[in-house]
């Protein structure tokens, strides 16, 4: 019986620095990887400052007032509404059952950003949320919203539960 069990334990052993191998080549590759990656990273920060500075210049010179530090950071592809993944789209719905009416994305947008405490100047802020409700609310059109109007006048309003796709009002 004691053989068997140092069998097994030596198994087990064995398996987990079988493992840890697995995982060392693995991060070995994702640091070589990293590695190799660097001197192009480097030049492309390089040219991104230039780039920076470049913009600081013609900015001073076509808009004096203008302060570099007041622009946030962004990135590509990054959510840029400061709303959690689905809120938008949920705020949206809420705001269009208590209106109980056809609504632009604007006016919705204008609603959500108020319920949420939001700045309502930011124009930004008002044109990504309205770009992101109107997206949501056509990838629902007939299941949960319709609209009225033409492309550039739509007007949306909640499908009535077992209802026809016609406005309240």
């Amino acid at each position: 019986m004691g053989i068997s069990n140092l069998r097994v334990g030596l198994e087990r052993k064995f398996a987990d620095w079988l493992g840890e191998q697995k995982d060392l080549h693995k991060h070995i590759e994702e640091v070589t990887a990293a590695y190799n990656a660097l001197e192009a990273k480097r030049e492309r920060l390089e040219k991104v400052e230039l780039l920076l500075n470049s913009m600081k210049v013609i900015m001073s010179e076509i808009a004096p007032t203008w302060k570099p530090d007041s622009i946030r950071p962004s990135r590509k592809n990054e959510l840029k509404i400061p709303f959690e993944p689905g809120e938008a789209t949920r705020m949206a719905f809420d705001v269009m059952r208590q209106e109980d009416r056809p609504m632009t994305t604007r006016e919705i947008a204008k609603l959500v950003i108020t319920a949420k405490g939001l700045d309502l100047d930011d124009r930004d802020l008002l044109n990504r949320l309205k770009v992101a409700i109107d997206a949501s609310l056509r990838a629902k059109l007939g299941k949960f919203v319709d609209y009225t109007g033409d492309k550039f006048s739509r007007k949306y309003f909640i499908i009535p539960a077992g209802g026809s796709s016609s406005p309240s009002q």
